[in-house]
């Protein structure tokens, strides 16, 4: 095929469209790459990823009724999407992008927000009131009694 005659900038945009969906996808496997895996990634990821990328969430701590507000909002403003994908999506924020919670002085039912059961969290209670301080996440994986594999996820959140 010649290209003679062609206008130069009818070219270039025929090569800008044939290079739209790589950046595209480089640009979608970026985003993923900055959120946790767990139950509502998807859903948040297409749902709220079509306009904003993962910096508008990454750094961000919140209650669950300000993950609701926010949500709220977006969904006021045209977010698509169930009743039950904006559950998922509040519920994944709240999980991993909630407040922080300081182990080492948190009661047990504020411990139960990081996903440990009531005996879990007793059992951070008990290790603390026993042994001292916690002083980092391989001391908080050590206790008896809790599952840290179960935490791990949401790390970020235990301020020691």
């Amino acid at each position: 095929m010649s290209l003679e005659g062609v206008p130069v900038y009818y070219v270039g945009m025929k090569r800008l469209l044939l290079l739209t969906p790589v950046m595209a996808l480089s640009m979608v496997s970026m985003n993923a790459q900055g959120f946790p895996e767990g139950p509502g990634k998807s859903v948040f990821e297409n749902t709220c990823g079509g306009c904003h990328g993962a910096d508008i969430v990454i750094g961000q701590t919140g209650t669950r009724e300000v993950w609701q507000d926010t949500v709220d909002s977006m969904r006021g403003r045209g977010a698509l999407g169930t009743d039950d994908d904006f559950k998922q999506i509040v519920n994944y924020l709240t999980k991993y992008f909630g407040v922080p919670v300081n182990v080492n002085t948190a009661p047990a039912k504020d411990l139960e927000s990081l996903d440990l059961t009531s005996a879990e969290a007793a059992a951070v209670v008990k290790y603390r009131t026993d042994k001292g301080k916690i002083k980092d996440w391989a001391d908080f994986a050590k206790i008896d009694g809790i599952d840290a594999k179960k935490v791990e996820p949401i790390k970020s959140r235990l301020k020691f």
